[in-house]
């Protein structure tokens, strides 16, 4: 049941959500308290309050909604830490011309190292306790730089390059997800993944896990396979047991 899984989620991943709390409230909080701030000391306008409010009130909800998306929170930071180090800036007289590049990017670099080590801290290392979690878990081909394998809590999602500044997502649910095996792949070869236009996948020797999806099947070269068919295997259970619970 979806509360049992809840339940299931505590112990090492839980714990480790709970301890990246603060370095997460300080990614929300810190900009939104730096431009009040200079408002204050340097007799800003007040209506332009607004501007933290609103970018207080979109990293709280994003973050909130987010939670359990650890590898989206870097990039939030980022745009969260740019808006508020612009807005910093235009409030320092005379220099606002200089300040206001200066904030938004150095707010962004501090937003992004402290959301990237959050990110760190509840990803690293893998353990079993994943399975029962509703954190989104990545996975990154070995050899294939821009391709990764996301297994979330309902759907798996295949995150690949298309060309440049191009990417393709395809997903699928697990009602839909057949069999997760780890394989063996004996030479360099480029697969073209079934169903998504011109994404193709280049699968190096060793390792792999094959996944089938319709209407064919991904291959991601990883040493992880045993690790990602368990993975798989138990959230496709757990999005089972979910259903009767809403009838």
């Amino acid at each position: 049941m979806r509360g049992q899984h809840d339940q299931n989620s505590g112990g090492v991943v839980a714990a480790r959500l709970r301890r990246v709390r603060p370095h997460l409230a300080a990614v929300i909080l810190l900009g939104p308290i730096l431009g009040l701030t200079s408002v204050l000391v340097f007799g800003g306008w007040l209506p332009g309050l607004a501007t933290p409010a609103l970018v207080l009130i979109a990293g709280a909800v994003y973050f909130g909604l987010r939670r359990f998306r650890p590898r989206r929170w870097p990039h939030a930071a980022v745009l969260l830490g740019l808006m508020s180090g612009a807005y910093l800036g235009l409030n320092v007289p005379a220099v606002a011309w200089m300040a206001a590049p200066l904030g938004a990017v150095g707010l962004a670099l501090l937003g992004f190292t402290l959301a990237d080590r959050a990110r760190r801290q509840v990803l690293l290392p893998y353990t079993p306790d994943f399975a029962d979690s509703p954190v989104e878990v990545p996975w990154p081909a070995r050899g294939a730089t821009g391709l990764e394998l996301l297994v979330g809590a309902d759907r798996i999602t295949l995150i690949g390059s298309r060309g440049r500044l191009r990417t393709a997502r395809p997903a699928v649910d697990f009602d839909d997800v057949g069999a997760v095996e780890q394989v063996m792949v004996a030479r360099r070869a480029t697969l073209h993944v079934p169903g998504v236009g011109e994404l193709n996948v280049t699968v190096t020797p060793g390792p792999a896990v094959r996944i089938a999806v319709p209407p064919g099947e991904w291959i991601l070269p990883t040493d992880q396979g045993r690790d990602i068919a368990r993975l798989v295997a138990r959230r496709k259970e757990l999005a089972g047991e979910a259903v009767p619970a809403h009838r």
